[in-house]
């Protein structure tokens, strides 16, 4: 864990999240690390896991003695993340564990209780750590696991810094993806929307508290995480809708002036489209509010010509017209919309045709 890391951590983290997260192009010190003791483990997993276990435990014993050496409880996890994983997919997390390994346990005794540390500022890259190994184990734990973790996780998109608070909503889009056996070998979400219920409030204050700050770059992870919660929990989204879709809406007009992030924009836009099929599907009166709240966005892109959105506010605005009431007519602001749509240019690009 050497200098360069803690300053990229803290002065360039979307560099440090690039070579840190699953699938990236850029390799980390610390997945080249990790990736050598998996093939060690592959053709000696005794030998490998005695040795890095040995080490583990010795480093552990040194943070205990003298909590200013956090560098080695870094190093201990890292190291519990080479030795103790046989097969994992970046989609589906870790799918058969090195059984010479008590991953709970180490769990419950060195990670649950560094997320339980209420101050964020001490050893923020550890805390970073441990919540990829929450995000990395979570097909291993339960869903009673999963409840009392996720208070912890929310608590951390508090965090200034940028690597934990990412690291935070990246491992709770995880959680919210992760699937249990059904009947019938089909696949069920481990958490439903009855199970996030409870923390919608607290996680949508955590992540929108992130998506406002303009100090920020814009945050993919965030939005996706966002997304995702909007999709788990439709039918609890009623109480909700006003503020998520007034958030929503502040943040297209500030990404419209500057589309910097396709990503990010692509969540929000997925965002928006969830939250209608959720409400108006339940009450097609909510149309209303939605065209009160996203015409004048949508308008600034349609009159500013901003290419990379265009066909999402075609969709959406489809989307929304399916929706609306019978009998409710079109009303001036589609009817307005009509010439516009029907300039060649319009059609000259592939992506507005479907849209």
């Amino acid at each position: 864990n050497s200098q360069i890391d803690e300053e990229r951590f803290e002065d360039d983290p979307q560099e440090f999240i690039l070579s840190d997260m699953e699938s990236s192009d850029t390799e980390s010190r610390r997945k080249c690390t990790q990736e050598l003791l998996r093939a060690m483990c592959r053709q000696f997993e005794q030998q490998t896991t005695a040795i890095c276990s040995e080490h583990v435990s010795q480093m552990l014993g040194q943070f205990a003695a003298d909590k200013s050496q956090w560098k080695m409880k870094d190093a201990a996890i890292h190291l519990m993340l080479g030795i103790s994983i046989r097969a994992e997919s970046a989609q589906f997390g870790v799918s058969q564990v090195n059984e010479g390994v008590n991953v709970m346990d180490f769990f419950s005794t060195h990670i649950l209780t560094e997320l339980q540390e209420t101050d964020m500022n001490v050893r923020p890259m550890v805390k970073a750590t441990s919540i990829k190994f929450v995000s990395t184990f979570r097909n291993q734990f339960s869903k009673e696991q999963f409840g009392a973790l996720m208070p912890l996780l929310i608590a951390h998109l508090g965090s200034t810094h940028v690597v934990l608070h990412t690291y935070a909503a990246a491992a709770i889009e995880k959680m919210l993806t992760s699937k249990v056996d059904g009947p019938n070998n089909t696949k069920l979400p481990k958490i439903s929307g009855a199970d996030l219920k409870p923390f919608l409030g607290s996680l949508f204050t955590g992540m929108f508290t992130i998506v406002d700050n303009t100090q920020l770059n814009e945050n993919q992870y965030v939005m996706k995480c966002i997304m995702r919660a909007l999709n788990v929990a439709q039918d609890d989204l009623l109480d909700v809708v006003q503020i998520v879709l007034e958030k929503l809406t502040t943040a297209l007009a500030r990404v419209a002036k500057n589309p910097k992030d396709p990503q990010f924009n692509h969540y929000l836009f997925e965002s928006i489209a969830v939250l209608i099929r959720s409400v108006c599907s339940k009450d097609p009166a909510l149309t209303t509010a939605f065209e009160q709240f996203l015409f004048p966005p949508f308008q600034t892109v349609l009159q500013m010509e901003v290419v990379e959105f265009t066909p999402y506010v075609f969709q959406l605005l489809a989307q929304i017209l399916e929706f609306r009431p019978e009998g409710a007519g079109l009303g001036d602001a589609y009817s307005s919309l009509l010439p516009p749509l029907l300039t060649p240019t319009l059609w000259e690009r592939k992506g507005n045709i479907p849209a």
